[in-house]
């Protein structure tokens, strides 16, 4: 699979396409592409059955979609969090190193990974890290622009967005 597919189904995960329908424009904004291109590879996503899309309704993972998307976010997660702790990256920089060591890592080295950095269940962002079965506590997360004035918040997960 190429990493551009794995992206777009990360993306799906991240946006919460395994309890809702995901839209093209939310993807298009979330990988910063053209509808068109996500239209084009929504089309072969659905052909590999990774993906399930319902015309004008959205899209969602299949199971199989969304077991890739753990292993994907997982390796991801395990990375940032290996770059800030261990070899002291800014947080601010760890997504684009991780973005691509992701898609070279094996499951082995991802456990081994998983292992060494004593087994941490979130990254540096605040985002779940799935453990070595894939298993993950499903959180609920409040936008910061719904919360009300004068409202007292802990904020605990942040986007991977350098220039925020």
């Amino acid at each position: 699979m190429t990493p551009m597919k794995e992206d777009y189904i990360k993306i799906i995960f991240e946006l919460g396409g395994t309890e809702r329908k995901i839209s093209n424009k939310e993807i298009a904004l979330g990988l910063d592409v053209a509808a068109g291109s996500v239209t084009e590879m929504i089309t072969k996503l659905v052909e590999e059955k990774l993906v399930i899309h319902e015309p004008y309704a959205g899209i969602t993972l299949t199971q199989l979609g969304h077991q890739l998307a753990i292993e994907l976010v997982r390796k991801h997660r395990l990375w940032e969090t290996f770059l800030v702790d261990d070899l002291k990256y800014e947080v601010a920089d760890v997504h684009s190193e991780a973005e691509v060591l992701e898609h070279q890592t094996s499951d082995k080295l991802a456990d081994a990974l998983y292992d060494f950095l004593g087994k941490p269940k979130f990254c540096p962002h605040g985002g779940v890290i799935p453990d070595e079965n894939g298993d993950y506590p499903e959180s609920s997360n409040i936008v910061l622009a719904d919360i009300e004035d004068g409202q007292e918040i802990t904020i605990t997960r942040i986007i991977d967005n350098h220039d925020l």
